[in-house]
């Protein structure tokens, strides 16, 4: 069975290609070639995937089992693949997001069945324009596709934390260092699910090759929800440092950095929990097995181990500021 996976290097991707390379696939990588390099094993196309003539210069004669496209963001890049991989490929896997669903919703849990609705994210806006283009694909050219949706999906060079820099992760953890404050929205009650990627690649393998989830779209998440205070009280038992916590409503920290908004008041602030039943069914004996302890331990001991990663996001740093001196008054 092969596979041509368009990305394939990133937090979560990567993953995936490992555990679909010791399961046996044949893997070829389609990206520019200007981050990691492909694993071994891996096989490696560098072309620009916005850049249709190239990509079918480049795939000319080619037919996969499986495309998985995890750098898909905007619907005039899906129609694009719609052109190009239709009657060249037995599955189309599109990477889309959670942030798809409606949130708040009626229901406290979430499932495929979740109206896609998110007005507070372009993200989301957007990735629901890509599913839909693929959902009318699939309907009115039998485009075999199937819709994957992660939710906040970390690895070994992550800390996932609200609040916090996803470019340079060392940032929460100089901030313990050094006795600065931590923000966390709200009153940190929240709960929010978190998924470590080598689970996130056990539910997303099982589909690849899968010719009944043809059609289908499946959430896959891990099961433990923390809530923002619990996930701050993990990281201080790990690192040994005590938070210096402030809550400050979303609202007042999406007025000070607009640019927040999406990530707050669309996605982190709002309590997220997730039904799996769906995976199970297609993908029997998935689970996901790696606690946000486990894995994000082993994330803050790697970062240890590669001091090149112990850097400080400055805008990041800059953004609480601001933060903290609009909401100074409060504090006293």
């Amino acid at each position: 069975m092969n596979a041509l996976v368009i990305g394939g290097t990133g937090i979560i991707s990567t993953d995936v290609v490992k555990l679909a390379l010791a399961r046996g696939w044949d893997i070829t990588l389609l990206n520019r070639g200007q981050h990691s390099k492909a694993p071994a094993g891996a096989h490696s196309i560098e072309c620009d995937a916005r850049d249709e003539g190239a990509m079918q210069k480049a795939l000319e004669g080619k037919y996969f089992d499986v495309v998985a496209n995890f750098i898909g963001f905007l619907p005039e890049q899906i129609e694009q693949d719609i052109r190009i991989f239709n009657g060249k490929c037995a599955q189309y896997i599109f990477i889309s997001t959670c942030c798809t669903y409606h949130k708040p919703d009626g229901n406290y849990l979430t499932t495929e069945s979740t109206p896609l609705k998110n007005s507070n994210s372009l993200y989301g806006q957007r990735k629901i324009a890509c599913e839909e283009a693929l959902n009318h694909a699939f309907r009115e050219k039998d485009f075999p596709v199937t819709i994957v949706r992660p939710n906040w999906t970390y690895n070994i060079t992550t800390i996932p934390f609200i609040m916090s820099s996803w470019r340079q992760p060392w940032t929460l953890i100089d901030r313990l260092q050094k006795g600065l404050p931590i923000i966390v929205p709200g009153d940190g009650a929240s709960r929010f699910t978190i998924t470590h990627a080598a689970d996130f690649a056990e539910g997303f393998v099982g589909l690849m090759g899968n010719q009944h989830a043809i059609g289908h779209a499946f959430h896959i998440t891990g099961e433990e929800a923390l809530s923002w205070n619990q996930y701050l009280e993990t990281i201080e038992k790990i690192t040994g440092y005590q938070a210096k916590v402030i809550h400050i409503a979303s609202d007042f920290i999406v007025k000070v950095i607009p640019t927040l908004h999406d990530d707050l008041l669309g996605d982190k602030a709002l309590t997220f929990l997730f039904d799996n039943t769906k995976i199970r069914q297609f993908v029997p004996g998935f689970a996901a097995k790696i606690p946000y302890a486990q894995g994000v331990k082993a994330s803050i001991d790697y970062l240890k181990a590669h001091k090149e990663l112990q850097t400080v996001d400055t805008e990041y740093a800059a953004n609480y500021d601001k933060v903290l001196a609009a909401y100074g008054p409060a504090l006293h």
